[in-house]
């Protein structure tokens, strides 16, 4: 796919982690940790398996304070130890917020670069259509995962201990 093919299905989210890359990317691929970190403020994480080898699968389940679940599941393409990961993210036909009609399939893709100490990650969503970009950055998308990233950058200001 070309670049403008792509571009208006996508979008990205830059940030730099106070830890180095071999931390950074252990803390997107042991299911221990991403559930400690992954998902929306004031979630949890009652299901997490993650099968992090191209074509292995993945399933993350997040339970909100409010009681919905949102089962997120999907395989992994390309892994690359320390530099990139890249997973599809296959949608839960069930949830309500589809009404019916659940987006298609996207892939994200996750680039980790040393930088010093820390780690610049270069997050990218790539979405089946370009309504399902716009619909699903109408439903909170992006925030959700600077959420997602907010969370992970105070389990890593907790130190080794609990963050990996």
């Amino acid at each position: 796919m070309s670049a403008p093919a792509t571009a208006d299905r996508s979008f990205a989210i830059e940030r730099i982690f106070g830890a180095p890359v071999e931390r950074v990317f252990r803390l997107w691929t042991d299911p221990l940790l991403v559930a400690q970190w992954w998902g929306i403020r004031d979630c949890t994480i009652p299901h997490c398996v993650l099968d992090v080898r191209a074509g292995g699968r993945w399933r993350i389940d997040m339970l909100t304070a409010g009681g919905a679940l949102y089962r997120n599941r999907g395989s992994y393409l390309e892994v690359v130890e320390n530099v990139r990961l890249s997973y599809s993210d296959e949608p839960d036909p069930e949830i309500r917020e589809w009404a019916g009609k659940p987006p298609g399939h996207s892939r994200h893709t996750v680039t980790f670069t040393p930088d010093g100490a820390r780690t610049h990650v270069h997050f990218e969503v790539t979405l089946a259509s370009v309504a399902d970009r716009e619909r699903l950055l109408a439903l909170g998308m992006r925030g959700g995962w600077t959420q997602s990233f907010d969370r992970l950058e105070q389990l890593i200001g907790k130190g080794t201990n609990h963050a990996g």
